[in-house]
């Protein structure tokens, strides 16, 4: 310390106080952390829980803004404008799995849409026509039946082996079905005269 204080040209008569007065720091400095000191840990743990709550909350409202988009997917009255619409839905989520999967040159034909009022849902039906492996075929319905946000399935099919015999010609008929907006609204009755 004397040696410091040397470096520092404090002279001799002036080193007591100079001593006296970082002595007096030191003291006054433990004193302040020893009154501050806990305060300062409450307010670090109240930090770190306002943290955690906070990231709580934003994986909350991420979840809630998921979640509201796969209402608003549901929603038939915000998401399904048109039947057209509907259909077009269909053919891209099969031509998707299928070029997914590696299955090329299929072919997509429109057959029949159909809504009633009594009914619960809009029906779309595409014929698919293709050739491919059968581990692609499976692998194929496997993703279709996969998809959480439709509603296809396979009504009919058919399949046989290819010229070669190393491969398989399926034909299959696929339905989609929609929430139909008309369902359960009555129509106004007419008046007999």
């Amino acid at each position: 310390m004397i040696a410091i204080l040397n470096m520092l040209s404090v002279r001799a008569e002036e080193r007591r106080a100079v001593i006296i007065f970082l002595m007096c720091i030191l003291v006054v400095g433990n004193l302040a952390w020893l009154w501050i000191g806990p305060e300062l840990f409450a307010l670090r743990t109240q930090l770190e829980n306002h943290d955690a709550e906070l990231q709580r909350e934003e994986m909350t409202q991420m979840t809630h803004r998921e979640l509201e988009q796969m209402v608003d997917e549901l929603n038939p009255k915000a998401s399904m404008a048109s039947g057209s619409e509907q259909a077009t839905k269909v053919i891209e989520t099969l031509r998707d799995e299928a070029e997914r999967i590696g299955i090329l040159g299929i072919s997509l034909d429109s057959v029949r849409s159909s809504s009633r009022n009594n009914n619960p849902f809009i029906e779309h039906k595409r014929n698919a026509t293709f050739e491919t492996s059968l581990i692609n075929l499976v692998e194929f319905l496997q993703a279709v039946a996969d998809k959480k946000d439709s509603m296809i399935r396979v009504s009919d099919y058919k399949i046989s082996p290819s010229g070669d015999r190393q491969r398989v010609r399926v034909q299959m008929s696929f339905i989609a079905s929609y929430h139909n907006p008309e369902y359960g609204k009555k129509k106004p009755k007419k008046k007999k005269k």
